[in-house]
This record gives C-alpha cells, structure tokens and sequence, in this order.
C-alpha cells in the first residue's frame, strides 16, 4: 500500500500533462487491444479539447492520482458519460494507472473516492465500463466487488467490446 497516495483535481492548464499521462496509460493498456491507429494517431489537440469539457463540468471530478508526488494516473468520475451506462448513474468514466503503480492498493483508494462521493449525496451504487479484453482491469473490479450487468460484444473493433460493473456502497 502506497503511503503517499493524493488526488487532485486537473485544473485546466494541467490538461496538457493530462492527455500526455493519456497517451501513456493508452499505450500500456491497450496497445494489443485497440487498432494500432488509435495510438499511432493519437490526436493531442482533440483529446485537449475533451478533457478542458470534462474539467469544467460541473457534474464530472477529474482528479490525478499522485504517489509520492509524481502523476501515476487520473480518475474521472460523476454522471454516466456513455450511453451503455445505467441513465442518471454516478459512474467512473476514467481509471488509468501506469502500470508501475498497479497492484500497488491505489488503485483500491480510488475506488474509495468514487465510494466516498456516492455517500455524500446519497446514492447507494455506481457503475463503470471497462474493455473486455483488459484482463487486468475485469481482475480489479471483480476483486473489489463489481458485478458484471452488461456485456457488449463481438465487434469488429475489439476496442468497442464493453463489460459493465455496478458496485454496490
């Protein structure tokens, strides 16, 4: 377990380093999973202009996640941001961690945010997507209770293929 675990909210002119942290976490989790281009052609301005939205939303909590100062990933969650989550759900929409900062026990205290969050206005349950084929992360929300609800499947495009958590508070 990490000893120096914080989260802090990305404000906007620490998108770039964000969407730099992005494309790093892009490319350690998914680069047997989604098409090569989808790395290659990583578009930094539009991936910017995403994240400068979701900073300035108020119904979003985009946070980097640091380990003894330095950014090991960032978490982003709120309202349900896609349309394969429950309507109306608080759902994590981002959980990234270089990979030298898993199974490390910060991945589980990011978890407590969303828990934590959830508490404090009363919802009882949260939900987040995860791709089917990152065997490491259906691992960790299964370890921490999550309930497979929904599965979507067998596209062509195996970064489309989605499995659905809910976790119950």
């Amino acid at each position: 377990m990490q000893n120096n675990v914080t989260f802090e909210p990305v404000k906007i002119e620490e998108v770039p380093e964000l969407v730099r942290l992005r494309l790093l976490t892009r490319i350690e989790t998914y680069s047997e999973i989604y098409p090569r281009e989808w790395i290659d052609g990583f578009d930094t301005a539009q991936s910017e202009e995403k994240f400068r939205k979701i900073a300035s939303d108020p119904n979003q909590n985009l946070l980097f996640i640091n380990v003894d100062g330095k950014h090991a990933g960032y978490l982003c969650f709120g309202r349900e941001m896609e349309k394969t989550m429950p309507e109306n759900s608080i759902c994590i929409n981002m959980l990234y961690l270089l990979r030298a900062f898993q199974r490390r026990g910060v991945g589980a205290l990011a978890i407590e945010q969303v828990r934590d969050y959830c508490r404090s206005i009363g919802r009882d349950r949260f939900y987040n997507g995860c791709n089917m084929h990152n065997k490491a992360a259906l691992r960790f929300y299964r370890a921490i209770g999550g309930q497979v609800i929904a599965e979507y499947g067998g596209h062509e495009n195996r970064a489309l293929d989605q499995v659905v958590f809910e976790h119950l508070i």
